[in-house]
């Protein structure tokens, strides 16, 4: 909690800010001397100091974060002097900021208060079956998240699966193999608008008369919906292709996931009439709100007010 910012001062307002010991000496509290953290920037680091230049001091250390991006490692991007010291830190997400994938890495000393107004979204799945993928990670102690109205954290939607293909379709054609060549019969061929038969019309010889299969493909199967994600929209999957004669027509591709929501798996390919069609691949699953590794100690505040996309717990 801040100092006060104007008024009477007194030197046990510093240290119960600060900490210290008796007896009390303004000489404990330089910047960036241990005690006062660089962000309370009216403090001297040496020389003089005095009680007024405490006004609105904080023994914290605040980044804003007032532009979206892709991804955001909380160490790195804001924090990397003060992660192993136990100063408090305080991270404000502007309203209107988008973050992707948001990273609090371990070995984190102290506490960390994020004032979440913005949204924080993990990437939706884009390729056959993918999964989402988380939208924040937490691998140190000490967080707290504070969501104000209208913010979010959503894990990515699951992609959809492809279609099946279409079973394969056949179809039939006459075919004739004669044993011999007597006249009027040519060997294979056709005679008073049917195959030659045995003995018909002086053919001696054994004739057979067959009838080979063609082959058709089935058609293609449907393209998989991509899932919402950070920079992405979500997507219904694609119709299924037309096979050829007698085949089946391919499955149609599995709708998308929104965010936190798992993709669809594409449909079965319908039969032709020589096979039946395949099974369409599954859908992805759903990213996490929150992924946090050997940690137990973070707290969500303010969820009625914001709103969580994915699992968290």
């Amino acid at each position: 909690m801040a100092i006060v910012d104007s008024g009477a001062l007194a030197l046990s307002a510093i240290q119960a800010e600060f900490g210290g010991s008796h007896p009390i000496s303004l000489s404990e509290y330089y910047r960036n001397g241990g005690a006062v953290p660089s962000n309370n920037t009216n403090v001297a680091t040496s020389g003089a100091i005095n009680v007024g230049s405490f006004y609105s001091a904080v023994n914290e250390i605040g980044v804003t974060v007032s532009s979206g991006a892709s991804t955001y490692n909380v160490k790195t991007a804001a924090f990397s002097s003060y992660w192993t010291t136990a100063v408090p830190k305080r991270l404000t997400i502007n309203s209107g900021v988008t973050l992707g994938h948001l990273t609090i890495p371990a070995s984190m000393a102290g506490t960390l208060i994020i004032d979440h107004s913005g949204a924080v979204q993990g990437l939706g799945g884009n390729s056959n079956g993918a999964a989402g993928s988380t939208a924040m990670t937490i691998q140190s102690t000490g967080v707290t998240i504070n969501m104000a109205s209208g913010s979010t954290i959503s894990g990515g939607g699951g992609a959809g699966g492809n279609g099946g293909t279409g079973g394969q379709g056949s179809a039939s054609a006459n075919s004739c193999s004669c044993g011999g060549s007597p006249s009027p019969c040519n060997p294979g061929g056709w005679y008073g608008g049917g195959c030659c038969q045995e003995n018909d019309n002086g053919c001696a010889n054994f004739i057979l008369c067959c009838y080979n299969n063609n082959y058709y493909s089935g058609g293609a199967g449907g393209a998989f919906g991509r899932g919402q994600g950070y920079n992405q929209s979500r997507t219904d999957g694609g119709g299924g292709s037309s096979g050829g004669t007698n085949a089946g027509t391919g499955g149609s591709g599995g709708n998308a996931g929104a965010f936190g929501i798992a993709g669809n798996n594409g449909a079965t390919g319908a039969n032709g009439n020589s096979t039946n069609g395949s099974a369409g691949s599954n859908g992805g699953a759903s990213g996490r709100a929150i992924t946090f590794s050997g940690v137990s100690a973070y707290t969500i505040i303010g969820t009625a007010s914001g709103t969580i996309h994915g699992a968290y717990t």
